[in-house]
């Protein structure tokens, strides 16, 4: 599609971002459904990037699955794209946003020329490991991740986890904590009824928020969003909040097919405060994406061999993992605190309208975008 710009807001919507809103929508409701915790968070885009550059040592049936989720039909493009992507969210200020890759390669083998520059243009690491010596293997492993995380994920793998036949390893890791751009006050978060299905309510810590947010409502989807901005630049997230306690299943396999873009796109000022309470929440995942993969289509990894990663063998890749993390409550920076750069003052209007309550009171969507990438989705659902 041709980009698109919402100038009120300065974001972008490109074919890109389209690709990996179809995508990242997918793998979450595999994820959603695979899940006993219904209270999930990944981070799609680290997934597609590592599939990116897996396939660039890839051919055939491999490469095939990987461009049709990703949504390209030229490998080249698509690497292009996803190596810009790579590096610029690697490069993002770390007190905020941490994400890293990397590939583990059994030391039985030694990586190609030709894949090692690959995987340094995507700010992939590339390391040869002991997998049958599964304590060290594990060591390693655990010790990379606090790193990159600073300590939010340790000792995500245990000697047990460990496959001593294991050729090629793809892990990332993923840190976020943003700062609202409007703070919550936390005084005024209070334990308030939370519906966890329809015959089940508990008491959550709620925080609250006055103000006019960005809103659109699909009643197609059977949803209601808004959208909260981070202070952080062009990061935001935004609520799906389905109509029907028991509708988040239903919401996920719409947006599975259509996506959450379009509706972002069509956010507009309320027009009116809105009354938001929304839970605290903090959410860890470990991922094994073996079983996502392949229902989203991508199961040739696993199967077939690839021949332009190692220079002695061809491979067949054995496991994929994702270890996420995400906080949001009330923090928030001075600066700015106590403006909303996105809100339409009440005030301008001669007569303001009645205040409209917006209670996040069942389980629902979320999705955190960087301009019209989504960088992080997840549900929370108790």
């Amino acid at each position: 599609m041709a980009q698109f710009e919402n100038t009120f807001r300065n974001y972008k919507r490109t074919s890109l971002g389209d690709s990996i809103d179809i995508a990242s929508m997918k793998l979450l409701k595999e994820i959603y459904e695979e899940s006993s915790n219904k209270n999930v968070v990944t981070s799609p885009l680290g997934v597609l990037i590592l599939l990116s550059l897996y396939g660039s040592g890839s051919e055939g049936k491999i490469r095939e699955e990987i461009m049709q989720l990703l949504g390209y039909n030229d490998y080249k493009q698509l690497s292009d794209f996803y190596t810009q992507l790579s590096q610029k969210f690697s490069a993002m200020d770390p007190s905020y946003l941490t994400l890293a890759n990397k590939v583990l390669v059994s030391d039985k083998f030694s990586v190609t020329d030709e894949f090692s520059r690959t995987a340094r243009e995507y700010d992939s690491e590339v390391s040869s490991i002991d997998f049958s010596e599964p304590k060290g293997a594990a060591d390693v492993r655990n010790d990379w991740s606090p790193k990159k995380t600073k300590a939010m994920l340790n000792n995500p793998v245990s000697e047990s986890d460990i496959d001593p036949a294991t050729a090629i390893a793809l892990l990332n890791v993923i840190f976020f904590q943003g700062h609202w751009h409007v703070p919550f006050n936390a005084n005024e978060t209070k334990e308030k009824e939370f519906n966890v299905d329809t015959s089940t309510v508990v008491k959550l810590p709620m925080m609250h928020l006055n103000q006019s947010l960005f809103y659109w409502e699909d009643k197609d989807m059977g949803v209601q969003m808004i959208e909260l901005p981070y202070k952080e630049t062009k990061f935001r997230m935004i609520v799906v909040l389905p109509n029907d306690i028991d509708g988040l299943p239903e919401v996920l396999k719409k947006a599975s097919e259509k996506g959450l873009l379009e509706n972002v796109f069509r956010m507009h000022p309320v027009g009116a405060e809105l009354l938001l309470d929304i839970p605290k929440f903090e959410i860890r995942s470990k991922i094994n994406l073996n079983s996502i993969l392949q229902k989203v289509g991508v199961s040739s990894i696993f199967k077939n061999a690839s021949t332009g990663i190692v220079n002695e063998s061809s491979v067949v890749a054995s496991e994929a993992l994702q270890e996420v993390f995400v906080k949001v409550d009330e923090e928030v920076t001075t600066a700015g605190a106590n403006t909303g750069l996105f809100a339409v003052p009440t005030s301008s209007l001669s007569q303001p309208p009645k205040p409209i309550s917006f209670k996040v009171d069942r389980p629902f969507l979320y999705a955190i975008l960087h301009d019209d990438i989504i960088v992080f989705a997840g549900t929370y659902a108790h």
